[in-house]
């Protein structure tokens, strides 16, 4: 390709460039001169060294940039501009746009993967930032706004959807009466510091390893529906505000964090899948919708977070799921007992994680019933029989004796046909423990069955 010096063509009244390889001296180049016209366009064009562009202010002015290669690195500062626009990257370092006024701002790279960093700072674009189809493999991707300074937030928009980022960094954002992330990806991490949302869509995003909000104000319809991602992301909210209904629905996440966050509206977090979830200080000031919530590894959740979901089921009534939940917040509880200071809670919650995995198993309470029933009676049969020989003929008196040990108010000798009391001590013993173990299964067996009663 043919290499050009920019301002000595600009200055021969050129304005487009296809197919070359540009040489940029800033320094000699009075962005200005009434040379220029409506615009600037470059066209599969190669820079290789930096460009600068600053105290361009030119409000029906466009920059644009086609398919192009940065070899060096791209600074627009102190501009006012319509348009710019930089589609279709093939390569790019460190692009830097900052102290600007934009209407708008197009950044795209048809999906082709980028290695560099783009940084759009302290700037006021008052229309869009559009952001669909930019891949960046590796780097960072960084906006810093000042868009409380526009007259008509209705007329602003974002649009990512489709795009890919290493690393995404929002801060000290407001966005238009529409954002749209959907179908976004994001490989390592993301973050939302100080933002205000309107309506926003984060529908089927593939949040990073670690994703967070905070002190982020949502003032409209949010969504993260579909957002799927179990084996990594860790989704923070901290200190956020939403005044509308926002939606979790059918989302999948290795972890949800929601810590001082006020929910001004009905929440859904419905069929939600997630490994662990926190909620700490978290306000449902109209309740909450978790229907069919998936808590993947419920014993490492704390008590309180199951505590809050369980209320908030409660609120629905929704049976079926509340009964899970109280079952859930036992377990927990159990697991932050000790055994020295809190003997007797302890020994209450493991008995029924023995014999029903706090009332989840009507069948392991069965299973209980008839090994618990079979070891207190062997130990009262060889109690009572150990001084007579053994005869394999007893086995009779055995099984019947078993089944009538099943009957908790008769405290007859089940060996004895007749109705004859007990008279050694020992026997008793192991009879009255045996009898209150039995009593014991079959309640939390009925109990499981009755899990859906009121």
């Amino acid at each position: 390709m043919e290499t050009i010096n920019l301002v000595t063509e600009i200055q021969n009244d050129k304005s487009e460039f296809n197919d070359v390889i540009i040489n940029f001296d800033a320094n000699s180049f009075d962005a200005n001169h009434d040379f220029l016209k409506n615009r600037l366009y470059f066209k599969n064009c190669t820079f290789e060294n930096d460009v600068l562009i600053e105290y361009l202010n030119k409000k029906d002015f466009s920059i644009q940039f086609h398919n192009c290669v940065f070899d060096g690195e791209l600074t627009i500062s102190n501009c006012d501009l319509n348009r710019l626009q930089l589609s279709f990257l093939k390569s790019i370092k460190n692009i830097t746009i900052e102290e600007c006024n934009l209407e708008n701002i197009i950044i795209n790279s048809n999906n082709q993967p980028l290695t560099g960093n783009i940084k759009i700072e302290n700037c006021v674009v008052n229309k869009s930032i559009l952001c669909e189809s930019l891949n960046i493999l590796k780097g960072e991707f960084n906006i810093d706004l000042f868009n409380e300074k526009i007259e008509n937030q209705k007329n602003f928009q974002i649009l990512f959807q489709r795009s890919s980022f290493d690393i995404l960094n929002f801060s000290h954002t407001v966005f238009g009466e529409y954002s749209n992330f959907q179908r976004m990806k994001v490989i390592n991490s993301s973050n939302f510091y100080n933002c205000d949302f309107q309506k926003s869509y984060f529908d089927e995003v593939t949040f990073g390893t670690n994703s967070f909000f905070c002190f982020c104000k949502f003032h409209s319809t949010t969504s993260f529906k579909n957002c799927r991602n179990i084996e990594k992301t860790n989704i923070k909210i901290l200190n956020c505000l939403f005044t509308s209904m926002p939606y979790f629905n059918n989302s999948s996440f290795n972890s949800l964090e929601i810590e001082n966050t006020n929910f001004e509206k009905k929440v859904s977090f419905d069929l939600l899948e997630v490994n662990t979830i926190k909620l700490y200080q978290v306000t449902f000031l109209q309740g909450a919708f978790f229907d069919d919530i998936n808590i993947n590894f419920i014993e490492n959740c704390d008590r309180k977070s199951i505590r809050t979901i369980k209320q908030e089921i409660q609120k629905a009534e929704n049976r079926i799921d509340f009964n899970r939940f109280k079952n859930y917040e036992m377990a927990t509880y159990y697991k932050e007992l000790n055994w020295k200071k809190n003997f007797v809670d302890k020994s209450i919650l493991y008995m029924t994680k023995i014999s029903t995995d706090f009332g989840n198993s009507w069948s392991k309470a069965l299973g209980f019933t008839l090994l618990s029933a079979l070891l207190f009676f062997s130990l009262f049969f060889i109690n009572e029989n150990y001084n007579n020989s053994f005869d394999i003929k007893n086995w009779t008196q055995f099984t019947s004796g078993y089944f009538r040990f099943f009957l908790v108010t008769d405290f007859y000798n089940p060996l004895e046909t007749d109705r004859v009391y007990l008279t050694n001590p020992l026997s008793w013993l192991i009879f009255i423990f045996g009898k209150i173990v039995i009593a014991f299964g079959i309640y939390e067996m009925i109990q499981s069955f009755r899990k859906f009663k009121a």
